[in-house]
């Protein structure tokens, strides 16, 4: 009896960190936003976690400098905007939420060519690693979004200058 209550507590706990995540059509190869991306900048209010921020900046940073694009294209520099971050308890650990503004300003004329938006949640057990969750989705959300390259962590441990 008590691994069968054990058991389902784990189905709805695993049932309800799926349902946090919105899943979105994938767009088609030519509505991704493929650019030359240069850089990247944090942006949030003061009453936001500048772990967080850092985090998200060094993920994404790493991504940029590894990515390499085969064709020319327009080379943008990116404003992450962390327009709020929520923390709460919930049924069996924290729940972190952020809204996100991303926009690709091109280099040249720093005139706003791409705009993303979207809200990250992530729920965890842990208190103490919700942010850094947190920061992590966000990241992994911008990478995605503009189609840059994840450095793998051998060549991160082997160039830590370079990534």
């Amino acid at each position: 009896m008590h691994h069968s209550l054990k058991r389902l507590g784990m189905i709805l706990l695993a049932s309800l960190a799926l349902m946090s995540f919105r899943l979105e059509p994938e767009a088609s190869g030519g509505e991704r936003l493929l650019y030359d991306v240069r850089g990247a900048f944090v942006a949030a209010r003061p009453d936001i976690s500048a772990d967080i921020m850092q985090s998200i900046h060094y993920r994404v940073s790493n991504a940029i400098k590894s990515t390499m694009r085969d064709e020319t294209r327009p080379r943008v520099v990116l404003t992450i905007r962390l327009v709020s971050v929520t923390k709460g308890s919930f049924m069996f650990g924290e729940r972190a939420s952020a809204r996100v503004i991303v926009r690709a300003a091109a280099v040249q004329t720093g005139e706003v060519i791409a705009e993303a938006k979207f809200t990250a949640t992530i729920i965890g057990i842990d208190k103490s690693s919700i942010e850094q969750e947190l920061a992590y989705g966000v990241a992994e959300r911008v990478i995605s979004e503009f189609s840059l390259n994840r450095p793998s962590a051998v060549t991160t441990a082997l160039f830590p200058g370079r990534f």
